[in-house]
Protein backbone atom coordinates (compact mmCIF):
# COMPACT_ATOMS: atom_id res chain seq x y z
CA UNK A 1 0.00 0.00 0.00
CA UNK A 2 1.11 3.69 -0.67
CA UNK A 3 1.26 6.68 0.56
CA UNK A 4 -1.03 7.83 -1.71
CA UNK A 5 -3.86 4.70 -0.79
CA UNK A 6 -3.19 5.77 3.25
CA UNK A 7 -4.36 9.41 2.25
CA UNK A 8 -6.87 9.41 -0.31
CA UNK A 9 -9.25 7.06 1.45
CA UNK A 10 -10.18 8.82 4.23
CA UNK A 11 -11.73 5.34 5.57
CA UNK A 12 -8.32 3.74 5.54
CA UNK A 13 -7.84 3.18 9.15
CA UNK A 14 -6.48 -0.26 9.95
CA UNK A 15 -8.77 -2.91 9.41
CA UNK A 16 -8.92 -4.34 12.72
CA UNK A 17 -8.95 -0.94 14.22
CA UNK A 18 -6.68 -0.32 17.42
CA UNK A 19 -4.96 -3.79 19.61
CA UNK A 20 -3.18 -3.70 22.34
CA UNK A 21 0.10 -6.43 22.68
CA UNK A 22 1.83 -6.87 26.18
CA UNK A 23 5.82 -7.34 25.75
CA UNK A 24 8.31 -8.94 28.42
CA UNK A 25 11.90 -8.00 27.93
CA UNK A 26 13.84 -9.85 30.33
CA UNK A 27 17.45 -8.85 29.72
CA UNK A 28 20.83 -9.30 31.74
CA UNK A 29 20.14 -5.84 33.44
CA UNK A 30 16.51 -4.97 33.52
CA UNK A 31 13.17 -6.27 32.81
CA UNK A 32 10.70 -4.53 31.62
CA UNK A 33 7.05 -4.87 30.85
CA UNK A 34 5.21 -2.48 27.89
CA UNK A 35 1.78 -2.42 27.31
CA UNK A 36 1.48 -1.00 23.56
CA UNK A 37 -1.67 0.22 22.03
CA UNK A 38 -1.10 -0.54 17.99
CA UNK A 39 -2.58 2.02 15.28
CA UNK A 40 -2.20 0.18 12.26
CA UNK A 41 1.40 0.16 11.85
CA UNK A 42 2.01 2.97 14.67
CA UNK A 43 2.36 1.51 18.34
CA UNK A 44 2.42 3.73 21.38
CA UNK A 45 3.41 2.31 24.75
CA UNK A 46 0.61 2.76 27.47
CA UNK A 47 2.17 1.12 30.16
CA UNK A 48 6.17 0.86 30.92
CA UNK A 49 7.98 -0.61 33.73
CA UNK A 50 11.30 -1.70 34.23
CA UNK A 51 13.09 -3.25 37.24
CA UNK A 52 16.70 -3.07 37.26
CA UNK A 53 16.95 -7.03 37.89
CA UNK A 54 20.54 -7.54 36.99
CA UNK A 55 20.23 -11.20 36.40
CA UNK A 56 23.69 -11.29 34.39
CA UNK A 57 25.67 -9.31 37.19
CA UNK A 58 27.49 -12.13 38.19
CA UNK A 59 27.76 -14.30 35.04
CA UNK A 60 31.13 -12.79 34.18
CA UNK A 61 32.90 -14.38 37.76
CA UNK A 62 30.19 -17.31 38.21
CA UNK A 63 28.78 -18.48 34.70
CA UNK A 64 25.21 -18.38 36.84
CA UNK A 65 22.02 -15.80 36.78
CA UNK A 66 22.24 -13.43 39.86
CA UNK A 67 20.65 -15.28 42.80
CA UNK A 68 19.19 -11.75 44.25
CA UNK A 69 18.41 -10.81 40.30
CA UNK A 70 16.85 -13.92 40.47
CA UNK A 71 14.66 -13.08 43.60
CA UNK A 72 13.54 -9.80 42.31
CA UNK A 73 13.12 -11.24 38.28
CA UNK A 74 10.35 -13.62 39.75
CA UNK A 75 8.55 -11.23 42.11
CA UNK A 76 8.71 -8.53 39.21
CA UNK A 77 7.47 -11.44 36.52
CA UNK A 78 4.32 -12.67 38.74
CA UNK A 79 3.38 -8.96 38.86
CA UNK A 80 3.79 -8.15 35.18
CA UNK A 81 1.37 -11.56 34.94
CA UNK A 82 -0.94 -10.49 37.13
CA UNK A 83 -1.44 -6.70 35.49
CA UNK A 84 -1.30 -8.53 31.84
CA UNK A 85 -4.28 -10.81 32.98
CA UNK A 86 -6.03 -7.49 35.21
CA UNK A 87 -5.81 -5.33 31.72
CA UNK A 88 -6.88 -8.90 28.97
CA UNK A 89 -4.65 -8.71 27.59
CA UNK A 90 -4.57 -11.44 24.22
CA UNK A 91 -1.22 -11.54 23.20
CA UNK A 92 1.65 -11.08 25.57
CA UNK A 93 5.53 -11.42 23.79
CA UNK A 94 8.47 -12.57 25.67
CA UNK A 95 12.15 -12.18 24.64
CA UNK A 96 15.18 -13.38 26.82
CA UNK A 97 18.25 -12.15 25.83
CA UNK A 98 22.29 -12.42 26.79
CA UNK A 99 22.21 -13.97 30.17
CA UNK A 100 19.09 -16.13 29.66
CA UNK A 101 20.86 -17.37 26.97
CA UNK A 102 24.64 -18.03 28.32
CA UNK A 103 23.69 -18.99 32.27
CA UNK A 104 24.48 -22.47 33.07
CA UNK A 105 21.27 -22.36 35.33
CA UNK A 106 19.18 -20.36 32.74
CA UNK A 107 17.16 -23.90 31.91
CA UNK A 108 16.36 -23.88 35.49
CA UNK A 109 15.65 -20.48 36.40
CA UNK A 110 13.33 -20.78 32.98
CA UNK A 111 11.35 -23.49 34.45
CA UNK A 112 10.66 -21.53 37.83
CA UNK A 113 9.27 -18.69 36.01
CA UNK A 114 6.85 -21.45 34.16
CA UNK A 115 5.49 -22.99 37.27
CA UNK A 116 5.13 -19.64 39.28
CA UNK A 117 3.35 -17.03 36.15
CA UNK A 118 2.48 -19.69 33.64
CA UNK A 119 4.93 -17.42 31.14
CA UNK A 120 6.94 -19.37 28.75
CA UNK A 121 10.18 -18.28 28.17
CA UNK A 122 12.28 -18.90 24.93
CA UNK A 123 16.16 -17.55 25.03
CA UNK A 124 16.39 -15.45 21.63
CA UNK A 125 19.44 -16.23 20.01
CA UNK A 126 22.31 -13.43 19.66
CA UNK A 127 21.13 -13.03 15.68
CA UNK A 128 17.78 -13.01 16.43
CA UNK A 129 17.89 -10.26 18.89
CA UNK A 130 19.99 -8.42 16.34
CA UNK A 131 17.29 -8.83 14.29
CA UNK A 132 14.61 -7.43 16.29
CA UNK A 133 16.27 -4.78 17.71
CA UNK A 134 16.65 -3.16 14.02
CA UNK A 135 13.01 -3.84 13.50
CA UNK A 136 12.41 -2.09 16.06
CA UNK A 137 14.16 0.80 15.08
CA UNK A 138 12.85 0.87 11.48
CA UNK A 139 9.38 0.50 12.92
CA UNK A 140 10.36 4.09 14.79
CA UNK A 141 12.65 5.46 11.99
CA UNK A 142 11.52 3.53 8.62
CA UNK A 143 14.34 5.38 6.64
CA UNK A 144 17.30 4.53 8.69
CA UNK A 145 20.42 3.75 6.95
CA UNK A 146 24.03 3.23 8.33
CA UNK A 147 24.78 0.80 11.49
CA UNK A 148 22.74 -0.20 14.57
CA UNK A 149 24.57 -0.68 17.61
CA UNK A 150 22.47 -2.28 20.84
CA UNK A 151 24.03 -2.69 23.92
CA UNK A 152 22.53 -4.60 27.22
CA UNK A 153 24.29 -5.91 30.30
CA UNK A 154 25.75 -8.47 28.56
CA UNK A 155 26.10 -8.59 24.88
CA UNK A 156 26.49 -5.60 21.64
CA UNK A 157 24.66 -6.44 18.49
CA UNK A 158 25.54 -4.33 15.84
CA UNK A 159 23.41 -4.88 12.51
CA UNK A 160 23.46 -3.40 9.40
CA UNK A 161 20.50 -1.19 7.97
CA UNK A 162 19.38 -0.93 4.47
CA UNK A 163 16.57 -1.17 1.81
CA UNK A 164 13.97 -0.44 4.91
CA UNK A 165 15.10 -4.02 6.26
CA UNK A 166 17.89 -5.37 8.65
CA UNK A 167 20.67 -6.75 7.24
CA UNK A 168 24.17 -8.02 8.57
CA UNK A 169 24.61 -8.68 11.93
CA UNK A 170 27.02 -10.15 14.69
CA UNK A 171 26.05 -10.34 18.51
CA UNK A 172 29.45 -9.76 20.45
CA UNK A 173 30.16 -10.57 24.36
CA UNK A 174 30.67 -6.89 25.22
CA UNK A 175 28.21 -5.70 27.56
CA UNK A 176 29.67 -4.17 31.13
CA UNK A 177 28.72 -6.97 33.06
CA UNK A 178 30.37 -9.69 30.35
CA UNK A 179 33.44 -6.98 29.96
CA UNK A 180 33.99 -5.67 33.77
CA UNK A 181 31.50 -8.27 35.67
CA UNK A 182 29.37 -6.72 39.13
CA UNK A 183 32.01 -4.10 40.53
CA UNK A 184 31.25 -1.25 38.12
CA UNK A 185 32.03 1.14 39.67
CA UNK A 186 36.08 0.65 40.45
CA UNK A 187 36.77 -1.10 36.95
CA UNK A 188 39.91 -0.11 35.62
CA UNK A 189 38.40 1.01 32.32
CA UNK A 190 41.24 1.74 30.18
CA UNK A 191 42.14 -1.58 30.78
CA UNK A 192 39.49 -2.89 28.90
CA UNK A 193 40.40 -1.03 25.55
CA UNK A 194 42.88 -3.71 24.34
CA UNK A 195 39.95 -6.48 24.53
CA UNK A 196 37.01 -3.77 22.48
CA UNK A 197 39.23 -2.99 19.77
CA UNK A 198 40.22 -6.23 19.63
CA UNK A 199 36.94 -7.82 18.94
CA UNK A 200 35.96 -4.76 16.82
CA UNK A 201 38.64 -5.93 14.83
CA UNK A 202 37.21 -9.05 13.80
CA UNK A 203 34.11 -7.69 12.27
CA UNK A 204 33.41 -8.11 8.49
CA UNK A 205 33.92 -5.23 6.30
CA UNK A 206 30.04 -4.72 5.67
CA UNK A 207 29.86 -3.96 9.93
CA UNK A 208 33.15 -2.12 10.08
CA UNK A 209 32.20 1.68 8.38
CA UNK A 210 28.93 3.34 8.90
CA UNK A 211 27.79 7.35 8.01
CA UNK A 212 25.38 6.59 10.64
CA UNK A 213 25.49 5.05 14.00
CA UNK A 214 22.29 4.49 15.84
CA UNK A 215 22.50 3.73 19.08
CA UNK A 216 20.33 1.42 21.36
CA UNK A 217 19.71 0.79 24.71
CA UNK A 218 19.05 2.14 28.21
CA UNK A 219 22.41 3.15 28.94
CA UNK A 220 23.36 5.04 25.96
CA UNK A 221 20.01 6.76 25.93
CA UNK A 222 20.53 7.55 29.72
CA UNK A 223 23.70 9.15 28.54
CA UNK A 224 22.20 11.22 25.55
CA UNK A 225 20.19 12.14 28.07
CA UNK A 226 22.62 14.01 30.23
CA UNK A 227 24.34 15.04 27.22
CA UNK A 228 21.14 17.03 26.70
CA UNK A 229 21.05 18.17 29.77
CA UNK A 230 24.96 19.65 30.03
CA UNK A 231 23.95 21.24 26.55
CA UNK A 232 21.00 23.11 27.09
CA UNK A 233 19.02 21.36 24.66
CA UNK A 234 15.57 22.93 23.61
CA UNK A 235 13.48 19.89 23.25
CA UNK A 236 12.73 17.06 26.04
CA UNK A 237 12.50 14.25 23.12
CA UNK A 238 14.87 11.63 23.20
CA UNK A 239 13.63 9.87 19.67
CA UNK A 240 15.82 10.77 16.93
CA UNK A 241 18.06 12.55 19.31
CA UNK A 242 21.14 13.37 16.70
CA UNK A 243 24.64 14.24 18.00
CA UNK A 244 28.08 14.86 15.39
CA UNK A 245 30.79 12.82 15.93
CA UNK A 246 33.23 14.81 18.34
CA UNK A 247 30.06 16.14 20.53
CA UNK A 248 29.55 11.92 21.00
CA UNK A 249 33.37 11.22 21.19
CA UNK A 250 33.73 13.73 24.07
CA UNK A 251 30.58 12.44 25.76
CA UNK A 252 31.86 9.25 25.82
CA UNK A 253 35.25 9.88 26.86
CA UNK A 254 34.34 12.45 29.95
CA UNK A 255 31.80 9.54 30.72
CA UNK A 256 34.59 6.71 31.72
CA UNK A 257 36.99 9.79 32.68
CA UNK A 258 36.63 13.14 35.05
CA UNK A 259 32.80 12.57 35.03
CA UNK A 260 32.59 9.39 36.15
CA UNK A 261 32.11 10.07 39.89
CA UNK A 262 28.97 12.58 38.25
CA UNK A 263 27.35 9.30 36.66
CA UNK A 264 27.05 7.63 39.76
CA UNK A 265 25.57 10.88 41.42
CA UNK A 266 23.57 11.77 38.18
CA UNK A 267 20.16 13.13 39.41
CA UNK A 268 17.13 10.57 38.94
CA UNK A 269 19.43 7.72 37.55
CA UNK A 270 19.29 4.94 39.58
CA UNK A 271 22.00 3.37 41.11
CA UNK A 272 22.23 -0.34 38.79
CA UNK A 273 21.69 2.27 35.96
CA UNK A 274 24.05 5.18 36.58
CA UNK A 275 27.06 2.12 36.98
CA UNK A 276 26.76 0.70 33.94
CA UNK A 277 27.59 4.58 31.79
CA UNK A 278 31.06 4.83 32.28
CA UNK A 279 31.57 1.58 30.46
CA UNK A 280 28.54 2.71 27.84
CA UNK A 281 30.98 5.97 27.06
CA UNK A 282 34.00 3.89 26.79
CA UNK A 283 32.42 1.56 24.17
CA UNK A 284 30.76 4.43 22.46
CA UNK A 285 34.19 5.92 21.94
CA UNK A 286 36.21 2.57 20.57
CA UNK A 287 32.94 2.44 18.29
CA UNK A 288 33.48 5.90 17.22
CA UNK A 289 37.10 5.05 16.27
CA UNK A 290 36.37 2.15 14.36
CA UNK A 291 33.31 2.69 12.72
CA UNK A 292 34.26 6.49 11.78
CA UNK A 293 30.81 7.31 11.60
CA UNK A 294 29.52 10.97 10.77
CA UNK A 295 26.83 11.45 12.75
CA UNK A 296 25.43 9.41 15.93
CA UNK A 297 21.36 9.04 16.29
CA UNK A 298 19.26 7.84 19.59
CA UNK A 299 16.43 5.32 19.16
CA UNK A 300 13.89 4.81 21.70
CA UNK A 301 12.66 1.72 19.87
CA UNK A 302 14.60 -1.48 19.88
CA UNK A 303 13.71 -5.04 20.79
CA UNK A 304 10.41 -4.70 22.54
CA UNK A 305 8.89 -2.51 19.35
CA UNK A 306 10.57 -4.95 16.64
CA UNK A 307 8.50 -8.16 18.73
CA UNK A 308 5.82 -5.73 18.25
CA UNK A 309 6.31 -5.28 14.18
CA UNK A 310 7.39 -8.34 13.51
CA UNK A 311 4.05 -10.07 14.57
CA UNK A 312 2.40 -7.28 12.30
CA UNK A 313 1.04 -8.63 8.89
CA UNK A 314 3.58 -7.61 6.19
CA UNK A 315 0.50 -5.48 4.94
CA UNK A 316 0.12 -3.73 7.82
CA UNK A 317 4.09 -3.30 8.44
CA UNK A 318 4.12 -1.72 4.78
CA UNK A 319 2.41 1.48 6.14
CA UNK A 320 3.77 4.41 6.97
CA UNK A 321 3.78 4.70 10.65
CA UNK A 322 4.22 8.47 11.03
CA UNK A 323 0.50 8.61 8.79
CA UNK A 324 -1.05 5.93 10.79
CA UNK A 325 0.38 7.74 14.28
CA UNK A 326 -0.88 11.29 12.87
CA UNK A 327 -4.66 9.46 12.31
CA UNK A 328 -4.21 8.10 15.62
CA UNK A 329 -3.11 11.40 17.73
CA UNK A 330 -6.00 13.15 16.10
CA UNK A 331 -8.77 11.04 15.83
CA UNK A 332 -11.43 11.09 18.17
CA UNK A 333 -13.43 13.61 16.15
CA UNK A 334 -14.98 12.40 12.48
CA UNK A 335 -14.52 15.93 11.21
CA UNK A 336 -11.11 16.55 12.19
CA UNK A 337 -10.11 12.41 11.09
CA UNK A 338 -12.29 13.09 7.74
CA UNK A 339 -10.63 16.76 6.82
CA UNK A 340 -6.95 15.14 6.20
CA UNK A 341 -7.74 13.96 2.93
CA UNK A 342 -9.35 16.60 0.95
CA UNK A 343 -6.69 19.32 2.63
CA UNK A 344 -4.11 17.55 1.40
CA UNK A 345 -5.36 17.33 -2.56
CA UNK A 346 -6.12 21.56 -1.90
CA UNK A 347 -2.43 21.92 -0.60
CA UNK A 348 -0.83 19.61 -3.20
CA UNK A 349 -2.40 21.92 -5.59
CA UNK A 350 0.42 24.58 -5.23
CA UNK A 351 3.26 22.48 -3.87
CA UNK A 352 5.65 23.43 -6.54
CA UNK A 353 5.20 26.92 -5.44
CA UNK A 354 5.92 26.38 -1.43
CA UNK A 355 9.31 26.48 -0.16
CA UNK A 356 11.14 23.67 -0.34
CA UNK A 357 12.18 22.76 3.85
CA UNK A 358 14.31 19.43 3.49
CA UNK A 359 13.49 17.75 0.19
CA UNK A 360 10.46 16.99 -2.16
CA UNK A 361 10.29 13.56 -0.66
CA UNK A 362 10.51 14.66 2.75
CA UNK A 363 8.42 17.99 2.62
CA UNK A 364 5.74 16.02 0.88
CA UNK A 365 5.39 13.67 3.60
CA UNK A 366 5.51 16.42 5.92
CA UNK A 367 2.18 17.57 4.32
CA UNK A 368 0.73 14.89 4.50
CA UNK A 369 1.49 14.21 8.17
CA UNK A 370 0.48 18.23 8.52
CA UNK A 371 -3.15 17.88 7.04
CA UNK A 372 -3.96 14.78 9.00
CA UNK A 373 -2.87 16.69 12.34
CA UNK A 374 -4.93 20.18 11.25
CA UNK A 375 -8.01 19.39 13.11
CA UNK A 376 -6.20 19.43 16.55
CA UNK A 377 -7.02 22.47 19.04
CA UNK A 378 -10.59 22.71 17.28
CA UNK A 379 -12.20 22.51 21.14
CA UNK A 380 -9.51 24.62 22.90
CA UNK A 381 -9.86 28.39 24.14
CA UNK A 382 -8.76 30.36 20.89
CA UNK A 383 -6.58 32.89 23.22
CA UNK A 384 -4.44 29.47 24.00
CA UNK A 385 -5.30 27.57 21.09
CA UNK A 386 -2.04 27.72 19.03
CA UNK A 387 0.43 27.51 21.57
CA UNK A 388 -1.04 24.24 22.54
CA UNK A 389 -1.24 22.98 19.07
CA UNK A 390 2.42 23.63 19.01
CA UNK A 391 3.37 21.65 22.03
CA UNK A 392 0.94 18.76 20.82
CA UNK A 393 2.80 18.48 18.36
CA UNK A 394 6.40 19.21 19.59
CA UNK A 395 6.45 16.26 21.65
CA UNK A 396 3.21 13.87 19.89
CA UNK A 397 3.81 10.21 20.14
CA UNK A 398 4.70 9.91 16.26
CA UNK A 399 7.65 8.40 14.65
CA UNK A 400 9.59 8.84 11.65
CA UNK A 401 10.64 12.32 12.58
CA UNK A 402 14.25 13.93 12.86
CA UNK A 403 14.19 16.65 15.85
CA UNK A 404 14.19 19.51 13.01
CA UNK A 405 10.81 18.01 11.20
CA UNK A 406 9.18 17.82 14.73
CA UNK A 407 10.05 21.37 15.18
CA UNK A 408 9.28 22.19 11.61
CA UNK A 409 5.73 19.91 11.80
CA UNK A 410 4.76 22.01 15.62
CA UNK A 411 5.54 25.45 13.68
CA UNK A 412 3.54 24.66 10.72
CA UNK A 413 0.30 23.43 13.07
CA UNK A 414 0.88 26.90 15.12
CA UNK A 415 1.24 28.67 12.11
CA UNK A 416 -1.91 27.32 10.72
CA UNK A 417 -4.07 29.13 13.74
CA UNK A 418 -1.62 32.23 14.12
CA UNK A 419 0.08 34.24 12.08
CA UNK A 420 2.13 36.57 14.09
CA UNK A 421 2.01 35.02 17.72
CA UNK A 422 5.56 33.75 18.86
CA UNK A 423 5.89 30.02 19.19
CA UNK A 424 6.13 28.96 22.64
CA UNK A 425 9.81 27.24 22.45
CA UNK A 426 11.47 30.06 19.88
CA UNK A 427 14.72 28.58 20.86
CA UNK A 428 13.98 25.12 19.46
CA UNK A 429 12.54 26.96 16.19
CA UNK A 430 15.71 29.10 16.22
CA UNK A 431 18.37 26.35 16.86
CA UNK A 432 16.68 23.66 14.57
CA UNK A 433 15.25 25.18 11.63
CA UNK A 434 16.93 27.65 9.38
CA UNK A 435 15.61 30.69 7.76
CA UNK A 436 14.19 28.59 4.37
CA UNK A 437 12.38 26.00 6.55
CA UNK A 438 11.19 28.49 8.88
CA UNK A 439 9.87 30.49 5.94
CA UNK A 440 8.27 26.88 4.33
CA UNK A 441 6.26 26.19 7.55
CA UNK A 442 4.38 29.89 7.81
CA UNK A 443 3.99 29.50 3.91
CA UNK A 444 1.93 25.57 4.18
CA UNK A 445 0.58 27.39 7.89
CA UNK A 446 -1.33 30.24 5.48
CA UNK A 447 -2.06 26.92 2.95
CA UNK A 448 -4.22 25.04 5.76
CA UNK A 449 -5.41 28.26 7.47
CA UNK A 450 -6.92 29.51 4.26
CA UNK A 451 -8.70 26.33 4.12
CA UNK A 452 -9.87 26.46 7.59
CA UNK A 453 -11.55 29.54 7.22
CA UNK A 454 -13.23 29.15 4.11
CA UNK A 455 -14.63 25.55 5.48
CA UNK A 456 -15.14 25.30 8.94
CA UNK A 457 -12.67 22.41 8.69
CA UNK A 458 -16.04 20.45 6.51
CA UNK A 459 -14.34 18.24 4.22
CA UNK A 460 -16.89 17.87 1.65
CA UNK A 461 -16.67 21.66 1.31
CA UNK A 462 -12.64 21.67 1.19
CA UNK A 463 -13.35 19.39 -2.36
CA UNK A 464 -15.14 22.60 -3.87
CA UNK A 465 -12.33 24.88 -3.25
CA UNK A 466 -9.75 25.31 -6.20
CA UNK A 467 -6.61 26.51 -5.11
CA UNK A 468 -3.98 27.19 -8.19
CA UNK A 469 -1.08 28.93 -9.52
CA UNK A 470 0.24 30.90 -12.96
CA UNK A 471 3.20 33.64 -13.62
CA UNK A 472 3.33 34.64 -10.03
CA UNK A 473 -0.46 34.52 -9.25
CA UNK A 474 -2.25 32.47 -6.62
CA UNK A 475 -5.86 31.56 -7.70
CA UNK A 476 -8.77 30.32 -5.75
CA UNK A 477 -12.03 29.62 -6.69
CA UNK A 478 -15.19 27.41 -5.28
CA UNK A 479 -18.14 25.53 -6.44
CA UNK A 480 -19.79 27.13 -3.55
CA UNK A 481 -19.74 30.55 -4.55
CA UNK A 482 -20.80 31.62 -1.03
CA UNK A 483 -17.43 30.13 0.42
CA UNK A 484 -15.82 32.99 -0.57
CA UNK A 485 -16.25 35.67 1.86
CA UNK A 486 -14.19 38.87 2.48
CA UNK A 487 -12.37 37.15 5.37
CA UNK A 488 -11.34 34.01 2.71
CA UNK A 489 -10.13 36.90 0.63
CA UNK A 490 -8.26 38.01 3.46
CA UNK A 491 -6.24 34.65 4.32
CA UNK A 492 -5.50 33.99 0.43
CA UNK A 493 -3.72 37.95 0.49
CA UNK A 494 -2.03 36.25 3.47
CA UNK A 495 -0.69 33.36 1.54
CA UNK A 496 0.08 34.92 -1.51
CA UNK A 497 1.91 37.54 0.64
CA UNK A 498 4.09 34.57 2.37
CA UNK A 499 4.60 32.96 -1.64
CA UNK A 500 5.55 36.67 -3.05
CA UNK A 501 2.79 36.05 -5.59
CA UNK A 502 -0.10 38.18 -6.16
CA UNK A 503 -3.46 36.80 -5.67
CA UNK A 504 -7.49 36.78 -7.26
CA UNK A 505 -10.30 34.67 -6.13
CA UNK A 506 -13.53 33.97 -8.15
CA UNK A 507 -14.24 33.83 -11.93
CA UNK A 508 -12.10 36.98 -12.73
CA UNK A 509 -9.09 36.93 -14.77
CA UNK A 510 -7.13 39.90 -13.30
CA UNK A 511 -4.12 39.32 -11.16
Amino acid sequence: MTEDDQLTDPFNVPATGPEKAGVLDIGSNSIRFVVFDIYGSHFTPVYNEKVLAGLGRDLKATGRLSDDGKRLALASLSRFQAIAEARGLSRILVAATAAMREASDAQDFIEDIRVQTGLEVVPVSGEEEARLSALGLLAGDPGATGLAADLGGASLELIRLQDRAPGQRRSLPLGPFDMVGPNLRDADYASLIPHIDAALAELPPILSRTDTLYLIGGAWRNLAAIHMTRSLYPLKTMQNYALDTLDAALLARWAYNEGRDALFDWPGLRARRSETLPYSGLLLERLIRVLKPRRIEVSLTGLREGLVFDHLPQSVQARDALLDGCRDFASGSLQSELFGPPLMHFVESIADALPVAFDAGIDRRLRQAACLLAGLGKNLHPDYRAELVFEDVLYAPISGLSHPQRVWLALTLFRSVSRNRKPPNMEAVDRLLDDAQIKAACALGSAIRLAIVATGRTPDLVGALHLSHADGCLHLESDVPELLTEQVQFRLQKLADRLGFAYQSGSSSDC
